[in-house]
């Protein structure tokens, strides 16, 4: 019937470009590093990123706050993951939030590298450098899960508190290291851009932090916790 026809043809606009959030696994090399490339998406999200990396500090915080919202996406299995900019008042946003938990969790590491350097050469101060090294060590560590909780649960309290993002890195054990292998390669990788005029490296940057996004995405998908979890 015409009316049957109609209404299972808006049930297939309905979830079409939609699938279910892949299982709890290990991410790969193949599939994190061809991922910010893979769609005529992706590449269009990926030269924009780039472009907008010559609003220096601004254009930064701008692909943050995208690169979180991809991250919600891959997570709730909402295709097509790259959707754009807009809306870019809600996407700088986003990233202006995250900017402030990059500071929040390095803010430890720095206080005593100040200290350190106010203080140096005295045995205290050395002591402050060794505790500061470490502290930004941890910090950098947990940034990642306290980054993808936020974006899949819309918890804010993860942006303010790392040792809930540390809880949350340490869950993810052997997946979670793997994630970080593949983001610390991207990010080397990405390097290789300066030899085009220096300015290749603001495509192939953004290129490595998608990868990054992507990598934890699957290493941490379904933890305790998180699965089902779809608010912005």
């Amino acid at each position: 019937m015409p009316g049957g026809e109609a209404s299972q043809s808006a049930r297939r606009r309905a979830t079409e470009g939609t699938r279910p959030a892949p299982a709890r696994r290990s991410p790969s090399f193949a599939e994190c590093f061809r991922f910010p490339i893979a769609t005529p998406r992706a590449r269009r999200d990926l030269f924009i990123g780039a472009t907008l990396l010559l609003l220096t500090l601004p254009g930064w915080i701008l692909n943050l706050g995208h690169r979180l919202q991809v991250v919600h996406f891959v997570w709730s299995g909402q295709a097509p993951y790259f959707r754009g900019f807009r809306p870019w008042r809600r996407t700088f946003r986003r990233g202006l939030f995250a900017f402030a938990a990059i500071g929040i969790y390095l803010a430890p590491s720095f206080t005593f590298a100040a200290l350190a350097w106010w203080g140096w050469p005295s045995i205290p101060a050395k002591i402050g450098a060794i505790a500061g090294a470490l502290l930004f060590g941890v910090g950098v560590f947990a940034l990642p899960g306290g980054m993808t909780r936020n974006a899949v649960a819309g918890d804010p309290s993860y942006l303010a508190r790392p040792d809930l993002a540390l809880r949350v890195a340490l869950a993810g054990g052997r997946r979670y290291l793997k994630a970080w292998l593949i983001a610390a390669s991207a990010i080397a990788l990405s390097f290789l851009g300066l030899a085009v005029v220096g300015i290749g490296f603001l495509y192939t940057s953004v290129w490595a932090w998608s990868v990054t996004g992507f990598a934890f995405t699957l290493a941490l998908q379904d933890e305790p916790g998180t699965a089902g979890t779809t608010r912005a």
